[in-house]
């Protein structure tokens, strides 16, 4: 448009082509008039000049449109070797690379304003073969490299899009370039999708260091790591509160949830005084059999430490002691009445209440605890989760968070959530909160200034309060995350609260939007995108006559160009988006249209090659 009130409809018909075809129409009676009429040919000559000069002139807007109208036809699907981003990330390793695309701004609003508020079929065929509407990229003649400055990214990530939308692919593009850097990488998959591991395996290789990646999966216990996610803690309440956390509970100030925690603590400051390192294992033994074997090596080890010669001075409270439930019982009784006045100890207090307190009714309030932690430790999880780094037996490499991290690793962790949801949503909330924990190590201490990258699919089964407190404060933990979901309702049906899952939301400062058949969150995406101005054609007619007079009438046709308040980005648009294309609002307010490609490389086709013959 040439000026605020020029008005031209783009998607018209190509009229140049009869300007076009009667200026060369005109051109060639000149020249056979010239030929047969035996007149002067130098005036034929400068008509056919100037008639060519014209069709010249109209044939530039009619390509122009042509072009334009071809674009919207056009359903660009791109391999990408990997190879080459191997290259770009090499070139500028200060930048993030995502795709191809444009910034979008008003006047793709408007022409994408002027295709919906028409037959969209009159300018577009139909092609049912493919999945959304291409014509929405077609909008830009052209496109370039969509590159972000990577210290944008600090401010995390949400990607939001359907099944089969293309968040794996956009995982791929990501963890990859995350890999190249030399960055720790961890990947979350509640599904255990194999084509995310096989990138991160491929990214490993890639960087030319395949002993970098680390594989954790429920399903596949012998090829997996065994993981620790009670490893990182500040206070050894943090393990009490990351457990009784992922229990199921009524409401938030369920007592059951309440006593759970505070029964778990209990234990935990025991292992402490014992200088024993908490595992799920040790804590559902002393939770389910009871605590006394705990409560006789603690006091022991108070004793010893604090006392000296405490033996003798304590032999009558042990005489009568049979089995272990007494010698624990004899030991109470000598801390209360002997030690408790001289050398207090709150932490052994409260593993003494629990000691001291009825089993029938301890049983009743930890009914909600046992059964996740009998998830979490039967079968093959048991040694997973809670490795034993004295068996001999067991060869498998020992792992937790912090290592990962602290050797740039490459974990890929999928939770097996669709055989068993409860336990795949139990382990990635606890691993989340062992991250928590590494990150207030980090942003306290300053530990580490590397760069940590988490990508967490299907955010919202994994989803915490912990989880919660690294979006908010991760970035001074140089910690970025990536979480991927295919509708902002998942996260307030998985917290129970719509204001937890706007914090959510709140903390991210880059949104991708795939394609998206949610109404509510299509219209979340759009609002948050700004407001534009769009120009139409208002025509109108009319007839008046007189009272007086009925003879005398007047009547009016007009045309005026008004502006209306409209979205930047259709909501219905995010519906209609093909496979890998995105919409994106990126920190700082840029917005931009892009596509995706699958990532390729030879290393795939040579390990396919290799399947193939085996």
């Amino acid at each position: 448009m040439k000026s605020d009130y020029d008005y031209q409809f783009p998607w018209r018909p190509i009229f140049e082509v009869y300007a076009i075809s009667g200026w060369l129409g005109g051109a060639g009676l000149a020249y056979w008039t010239s030929r047969w009429s035996g007149l002067p040919r130098e005036p034929f000559d400068w008509l056919i000049t100037a008639c060519g000069v014209m069709a010249c002139w109209r044939l530039s807007p009619a390509l122009s449109l042509w072009y334009r109208k071809r674009r919207l036809r056009q359903f660009r699907f791109q391999y990408l070797d990997a190879e080459k981003l191997v290259t770009m990330v090499k070139r500028d390793p200060e930048s993030l690379w995502f795709g191809w695309g444009f910034d979008w701004v008003q006047k793709h609003a408007q022409l994408a304003y002027e295709i919906l508020k028409r037959d969209v079929s009159t300018l577009i065929p139909s092609d049912h073969q493919r999945m959304g509407s291409a014509w929405i990229h077609g909008l830009e003649v052209s496109e370039s490299d969509i590159c972000q400055p990577l210290q944008h990214t600090a401010g995390h990530t949400l990607l939001v899009g359907t099944t089969g939308a293309g968040k794996t692919r956009a995982f791929d593009v990501l963890v990859t370039q995350a890999v190249l850097r030399g960055e720790a990488v961890i990947i979350i998959d509640p599904k255990g999708d194999k084509d995310l591991m096989t990138c991160a395996k491929r990214a490993c290789a890639l960087a030319k260091r395949p002993d970098r990646f680390v594989y954790f999966h429920p399903a596949f216990p012998e090829d997996s790591v065994r993981l620790d996610p009670l490893h990182n803690f500040n206070r050894p309440s943090e393990i009490a509160s990351r457990i009784s956390a992922i229990s199921p509970s009524e409401s938030s100030n369920d007592p059951f949830k309440a006593f759970g925690q505070k029964s778990l603590d209990n234990v935990i400051q025991g292992l402490m005084v014992i200088e024993e390192r908490p595992t799920l294992v040790k804590l559902r033994r002393y939770l389910e059999g009871g605590p006394s074997t705990l409560v006789i090596q603690a006091l022991e080890r108070y004793f010893d430490n604090n006392l000296g010669h405490w033996r003798q001075e304590a032999r009558p409270y042990l005489k009568n002691a049979k089995d272990i439930d007494t010698k624990a019982l004899g030991l109470v009784r000598f801390y209360r009445e002997v030690v408790q006045y001289q050398l207090p100890n709150l932490d052994l207090e409260g593993l003494l209440s629990l000691f001291e307190h009825d089993r029938a009714h301890f049983s009743k309030m930890v009914a909600s605890l046992i059964p996740i932690m009998n998830m979490l430790t039967s079968g093959s999880l048991g040694p997973l989760l809670s490795p034993n780094p004295h068996d001999v037996d067991d060869l498998r490499p020992i792992t937790n968070t912090g290592h990962i991290i602290e050797k740039a690793q490459v974990a890929y962790i999928g939770l097996d959530s669709l055989s068993d949801g409860m336990v795949g949503s139990a382990i990635g909330s606890i691993l989340l909160a062992d991250l928590a924990a590494v990150a207030g190590d980090r942003y306290n201490y300053g530990v580490s200034d590397r760069p940590v990258n988490v990508f967490v699919d299907e955010a919202a089964e994994v989803i915490n309060d912990p989880f919660i407190q690294v979006l908010n404060k991760g970035r001074g933990a140089k910690i970025r995350l990536f979480i991927a979901t295919q509708t902002f309702a998942d996260f307030a049906a998985r917290t129970g609260s719509q204001d937890k899952a706007r914090q959510v939301l709140g903390n991210v400062n880059n949104l991708i939007a795939l394609r998206i058949m949610d109404s509510e969150t299509q219209q979340y995406i759009t609002d948050n995108l700004p407001k534009t101005r769009l120009k139409y054609i208002m025509r109108t007619q009319g007839v008046a006559t007189s009272a007086t007079n009925p003879t005398v009438f007047s009547g009016n046709v007009g045309e005026r160009l008004m502006e209306e308040e409209g979205d930047l980005f259709a909501p219905q648009l995010l519906g209609q988006l093909p496979d890998l294309h995105y919409i994106a609002k990126l920190s700082g307010g840029r917005i931009v249209k892009g596509r995706l490609p699958i990532l390729r490389s030879a290393l795939d086709r040579q390990q396919n090659r290799q399947g193939a013959s085996s």
